[in-house]
């Protein structure tokens, strides 16, 4: 479904989805792209923000970028790394600062000694100076041609650039984070800058998933059924609400796996709190013993991770076996969540954090075979909390 977004290119820092989910909660529909996206799937863009990522931009390994983006005649806002690339790419320089800033810095308006700086309209309404949140050792050196100053720190003279004729702006603070109090303001400003009007909520986030849950589980003409992993938790347990509501009680199977790491009676106090909520389509699976003896004699997290991932997997085929499922009838749900994704590596420029369980080579292999469903994959816990009020569940699920 094509709409009009700002599309957040993510450079590979975990901010990026900050960015994106903070447009979302101001009610602007926003997606994340590689920044070597090709123009051409950039339809329904308003406006793109660079975000920020771990790499100097004058190093030799860092994110592909296609300069094509810059071409367009479309509002651009850099952010960090973005801020400095933007810098590089429009012809100036970008070196070592004399001070890196890192925590909180005051954003000025005005040069050192008290005469103002352009006004801009990516600050509208803003109170100077303003607390920002800095993380950064480079710093643009050199203005590029057409840029001008809108603001500073002590440390960073080039905090803030504009071009308004080419449509560009940059920081070098990230606006996305907490620390950064009036950041909502600049995206804000931002996207009226896009002409962007407010396009996203909770409504149409439901009318959405309901729609591409029914569009894979009904592909090629084939009603598929669902087997969900159902942990009890509120990604899991929304999954499943939205999987019963889209498919209907008699095409979904919860299934809950007791893997030994529980709470004491846990599992019980789950099966009991669904039944309640009105879900008899599920089972209840005890495999601690299985899931202790496959991390026995294991101490590395991450190993860890990984054999409880392919653990889970070793399950589902027993128990698929076990009640006699034709595997080509039946897709696998998961309650994966964006920043599962993210940290398991999932986008191209992200670095692993760890491995989640629902990201290891099994269901990796499912995935490359149209056989994993996520109805909340590109949700963020929030978006997932307000989806499961919405959808009746009680807050002893929701906020569990």
């Amino acid at each position: 479904m094509t709409k009009d977004k700002i599309v957040v290119l993510d450079f590979g820092s975990q901010y990026a989805h900050l960015i994106a989910k903070r447009l979302r909660l101001l009610g602007f529909y926003s997606e994340i792209a590689l920044p070597s996206v090709p123009v051409t799937e950039l339809e329904g863009a308003c406006g793109i923000i660079l975000s920020g990522g771990p790499s100097s931009v004058y190093e030799k390994d860092i994110p592909r970028f296609n300069s094509d983006i810059l071409k367009l005649d479309l509002p651009v806002l850099g952010l960090c790394y973005g801020h400095q690339l933007m810098a590089m790419e429009s012809g100036g320089t970008v070196a070592r600062a004399a001070v890196g800033e890192f925590g909180i810095a005051r954003l000025h308006a005005t040069e050192e000694d008290g005469t103002p700086l352009p006004e801009s309209p990516l600050f509208t309404g803003l109170d100077f100076p303003a607390q920002v949140w800095m993380s950064h050792q480079d710093a643009v050196a050199t203005l590029p041609e057409g840029f001008r100053v809108i603001g500073r720190t002590a440390d960073c003279p080039y905090a803030a650039l504009e071009n308004t004729e080419k449509k560009r702006w940059s920081l070098q603070c990230h606006i996305e984070v907490k620390d950064t109090p009036q950041g909502d303001r600049i995206l804000a400003n931002f996207a009226q800058i896009c002409g962007m009007e407010k396009n996203w909520s909770q409504d149409q986030v439901l009318e959405r998933v309901m729609e591409e849950i029914r569009a894979q589980a009904n592909r090629d003409g084939r009603e598929r059924k669902v087997l969900l992993f159902l942990s009890g938790g509120v990604d899991s347990t929304v999954a499943f609400a939205l999987l019963n509501t889209a498919l209907g009680q008699e095409r979904v199977l919860g299934l809950h796996i007791d893997n030994g790491f529980m709470r004491k009676n846990e599992s019980a106090i789950i099966a009991e709190r669904y039944r309640e909520a009105g879900f008899t389509n599920f089972m209840v699976e005890d495999a601690s013993e299985t899931f202790l003896a496959a991390v026995a004699g294991k101490i590395d997290p991450q190993k860890k991770r990984m054999a409880v991932g392919e653990t889970f997997i070793t399950v589902r085929d027993t128990v698929v076996a076990r009640l006699g499922l034709n595997e080509d009838d039946w897709l696998l749900g998961q309650g994966t969540l964006y920043p599962d994704i993210i940290e398991s590596g999932g986008s191209q420029n992200a670095h692993v954090i760890k491995t989640h369980h629902n990201r290891v080579d099994g269901i990796q292999a499912l995935i490359e075979k149209g056989l994993i469903i996520e109805p909340l994959r590109d949700l963020y816990k929030d978006e997932v909390r307000i989806l499961g009020k919405n959808l009746g569940l009680d807050d002893e699920l929701v906020y569990r």
